[in-house]
């Protein structure tokens, strides 16, 4: 299993309306073949979104040959970003 985690630095007073932008724009991905499940995480202007996926390939064949580094971003989802996105990934062993 692999979890992406993807962290926003949200502009003043949006934290909110990102909050439900990113809720939308995710919504179906629980029809995504490999996708298991997500969450978000709400800092003091931050939010991060976390996304576990069953291996490699169902992450690539969603977030593109780049996945490792290349984050994937909404449509307008910049007009809330004070900042690029930072993608992180941790690879847990199959048990």
């Amino acid at each position: 299993m692999i979890i992406r985690s993807s962290t926003a630095r949200v502009r003043p007073g949006m934290l909110d309306e990102f909050r439900a932008f990113i809720e939308a724009g995710t919504a179906g991905f629980a029809a995504l073949d490999g996708f298991l499940g997500d969450e978000i995480v709400v800092g003091p202007d931050t939010l991060t979104y976390v996304s576990r996926w069953r291996d490699a390939a169902a992450l690539a064949a969603y977030a593109g040959p780049g996945w490792r580094t290349d984050p994937v971003v909404l449509e307008d989802e910049d007009r809330f970003l004070v900042e690029p996105l930072r993608v992180r990934h941790e690879e847990l062993p199959d048990r």
